[in-house]
């Protein structure tokens, strides 16, 4: 049984929510793929499909949509953003019916403070307002009744969101198998930075995969004793080494058993 209840989740919303960074942290949190399936037409130019390629053209963009969409869903272990047009196409709100849908709020006001902080913001929106607030009236609705997840991205509480989510799509029944046989405590979940020293704290995940791997463990051995695909071991590995500042796990493993 796979320690999560979703293998695959799909992020929506309005330009401006902070999707790809929710995504990436989360891909690199879990050890899956992060897909990029956001084509941000709308953002870049500042204005609707339809106003921008017409009827024919938005009808095109959503059949290729669902081409990548149907792509991904043959695929585990990935987060994958979408464009802000999906939740527009009633067929593209059906291919992720079965799916874990997070919704990622964010207001208008909060929205053009981000988009005017990029290189390029909508250079072509005379009233960048006018042009978020219609989104909202059109959309708002359709990704609220797509989701199972609604998180409120204004608050910029990034690792609190990525922690929401990794709990509500973690199989509890697996993860209390697997404590019973690895006891983690409050060292076991706290390192020093190598090199900054500043005090950082991992996932319960990641500290079972640590400590199984200090106590000589390979990857495809802490895979099966968690019983997750040793290449989810090895990601959770690289990104705490990376979290940690390591250059290899031997540096990861002399950092653990250090600790003090």
């Amino acid at each position: 049984m796979s320690q999560y209840k979703h293998n695959r989740i799909f992020i929506i919303s309005h330009p401006g929510a902070g999707k790809a960074l929710l995504a990436k942290t989360l891909a690199e949190k879990l050890g899956w793929k992060f897909i990029d399936a956001d084509l941000g037409l709308e953002f870049h130019v500042g204005q609707t499909l339809t106003e921008i390629i017409g009827k024919q053209g938005e009808e095109e963009l959503y059949r290729c949509q669902s081409e990548i969409i149907t792509k991904q869903l043959q695929s585990e272990n990935i987060v994958v953003t979408t464009d802000a047009s999906i939740v527009c196409s009633d067929k593209l709100r059906q291919l992720l019916s079965n799916e874990f849908v997070v919704y990622l709020q964010v207001s208008t006001s909060i929205q053009m403070e981000r988009t005017l902080r990029q290189p390029a913001p909508l250079l072509l929106v005379a009233d960048m307002k006018t042009f978020f607030d219609k989104l909202h009236h059109e959309r708002d609705d359709l990704y609220a009744e797509s989701a199972d997840l609604t998180i409120n991205s204004d608050d910029n509480a990034l690792e609190e969101h990525v922690m929401r989510v990794m709990k509500i799509i973690s199989n509890d029944q697996s993860i209390k198998n697997i404590n019973k046989q690895v006891q983690l405590d409050e060292r076991d979940l706290t390192f020093y930075h190598k090199k900054t020293h500043v005090l950082t704290r991992i996932s319960d995940q990641q500290a079972i995969c640590v400590k199984l791997l200090a106590q000589g463990k390979t990857s495809k051995e802490i895979a099966k004793e968690m019983n997750i695909s040793y290449r989810t071991v090895e990601g959770h590995i690289s990104n705490v080494m990376e979290l940690l500042g390591c250059a290899s796990s031997k540096e990861l493993i002399a950092l653990y058993h250090d600790k003090p």
